[in-house]
């Protein structure tokens, strides 16, 4: 017989939760310093140094995309 609870059916693997809250956690905009600091010297830390009101709301709506994502596919879980 098939198993008909759809619980079953819906459950997310445990490495792909903890793999949205790691992103949640590095695009997190008080972390822009760092990424700042760990970017100088290359063109995208000449991007961000001088573009950082626009580089912390990419990093905000990444942010906020990826902590969804994550709290989504933790209550996912049995």
């Amino acid at each position: 017989m098939r198993n008909t609870n759809q619980s079953e059916s819906i459950k997310m693997p445990r490495w792909r939760a903890y793999t949205w809250g790691v992103l949640a956690a590095l695009t997190c905009p008080c972390h822009l310093p760092v990424l700042a600091l760990l970017l100088s010297g290359t063109a995208a830390g000449a991007f961000v140094s001088e573009h950082w009101s626009f580089a912390t709301l990419v990093l905000a709506v990444f942010f906020i995309l990826f902590l969804r994502a994550a709290l989504q596919a933790f209550r996912k879980r049995p």
